[in-house]
């Protein structure tokens, strides 16, 4: 026999709700969902443990409230094929769910526009939120987040197989009256590496690398793409760029040179130090502040870092950014804000958990 441990990562609409297993086996329930396997809830994810025979197939569903109406469903709002685990050693599973049946709304759709400026398509995800379809004369304001991988859709998430949840997150927050319904466009980046063995995904985002040629690119291409192609809000006030990690340097490069395109801003553990590894008083995303003289007004950004692993090397950098800003004349809390999450890492399960606060500063 052995020990499988599943860890289930629910939406975050009311993430402490009930959640089953129902599968297979006796211990999941023989799919019948009255005998489930109801996790437990431990801060930021549902827990269960059972055990298999080793060489078992596992075949099993994920509901809410064990019922077949709640069923988990994926980021596009389709009920995925039964997941699948061989049983061979003690293990530990997890999974991200994308929704539930029952309360899916919006649409996640597929586009893309062709770059002159960086000589390439690229691929883009889309999320437009429920009102689009109902109410055809609506203009709506425009989220761009880089990694666009990572934004919605766990299964394209690299590694982690846990997303940010924006579509989630705009819908939360709009239903609270706290920002208004939004479109979310993930901006993907090439896969692979280019000589030097920097990551393609690298090169798009630093602005040590390529970060200028891709900036221009969003402000000059994408943004008067969409515009026409999408019932936009076509103002700056009205569009926001974001990103984690180098993706958050990326977006603080893009509303210094483009704040007549982008009025608002944030980056989650924003890596200030970007390739070149600089310290604060000699990187070049800060030392872009040094050569302004003045900041652009009416325009909003947020930052945050955490204290665990690596995001605990952030700190100093954005001390060092918040003395340039006040010196500037920006105030804390009016035209920026910089959070220090107690806890907080440099990895998608956390930033899932802190895009709600940087999405309710903007839109203040």
């Amino acid at each position: 026999m052995s020990r499988i441990r599943f860890e289930i990562i629910p939406p975050v609409s009311r993430p402490e709700e009930p959640v089953s297993l129902c599968g297979n086996v006796r211990a999941l329930g023989e799919w019948d969902a009255s005998r489930a396997l109801t996790l437990r809830w431990e801060g930021d994810r549902h827990v269960g443990t059972i055990e298999a025979d080793t060489g078992a197939v596992l075949e099993y569903k994920i509901l809410r409230g064990g019922r077949w109406e709640a069923e988990a469903v994926d980021a596009w709002g389709s009920v995925p094929p039964n997941a699948r685990h061989e049983v061979w050693l003690d293990a530990t599973v997890h999974r991200t769910v994308g929704d539930w049946k029952d309360r899916y709304t919006g649409r996640l759709m597929r586009d893309r526009v062709y770059s002159r400026v960086l000589a390439s398509w690229r691929e883009l995800l889309i999320w437009l939120p429920p009102s689009y379809v109902t109410d055809p004369e609506q203009r709506f304001p425009v989220l761009y987040l880089n990694d666009g991988a990572n934004v919605f859709d766990p299964e394209t998430s690299p590694l982690s197989r846990v997303d940010l949840a924006a579509d989630e997150w705009v819908r939360v927050l709009s239903a609270e009256g706290a920002m208004p319904e939004t479109i979310a466009v993930g901006v993907c980046h090439p896969e692979g590496f280019a000589e030097g063995m920097r990551s393609e995904r690298d090169i798009d985002l630093s602005p040590e690398l390529g970060g200028a040629a891709y900036t221009q690119f969003l402000a000059t291409e994408l943004v008067p793409a969409l515009d026409m192609r999408y019932r936009t809000l076509a103002k700056p006030e009205a569009r926001a760029i974001g990103g984690t990690s180098l993706g958050g340097v990326s977006a603080f490069y893009t509303i210094l040179h483009h704040a007549d395109v982008f009025g608002r801003m944030f980056g989650l553990s924003t890596s200030f130090e970007d390739v070149s590894q600089s310290p604060p008083a000699e990187c070049a995303a800060l030392r872009m502040l040094d050569g302004k003289s003045t900041l652009p007004g009416d325009i909003r950004c947020y930052f945050d870092y955490g204290t665990e692993g690596i995001d605990e090397s952030c700190e100093p950098f954005h001390h060092h950014l918040q003395a340039q800003l006040s010196a500037k004349g920006w105030e804390d809390g009016r035209e920026f804000h910089i959070l220090r999450v107690i806890g907080g890492g440099h990895h998608e399960q956390s930033w899932r958990l802190r895009l709600g606060d940087a999405l309710r500063f903007l839109a203040a």
